[in-house]
């Protein structure tokens, strides 16, 4: 991982946006679980990462049954 201000955010984004679920950011990045929750909370504050609404898909693959829609979607 690049070091630098922003490095982490970016990081945990692009791996957002390849599909990967927070638990998986975190293992590839080598950090808790924990922190990226919070680096993706913040993300979806300051904008720049929006939410699926509620029972959406994100839309980046044909969702099989199982599927429970977006993995950074906040559950309600």
């Amino acid at each position: 991982m690049t070091r630098g201000r922003g490095a982490l955010l970016d990081a945990v984004l692009a791996r957002t946006a390849a599909g990967e679920g927070p638990a998986r950011v975190a293992r590839s990045l080598g950090v808790d679980v924990g922190l990226v929750e919070v680096v993706l909370d913040h993300a979806t504050r300051t904008g720049r990462l929006p939410l699926a609404p509620a029972g959406a898909t994100c839309g980046t693959c044909t969702p099989r049954p199982a599927c429970a829609g977006c993995p950074v979607q906040a559950r309600t």
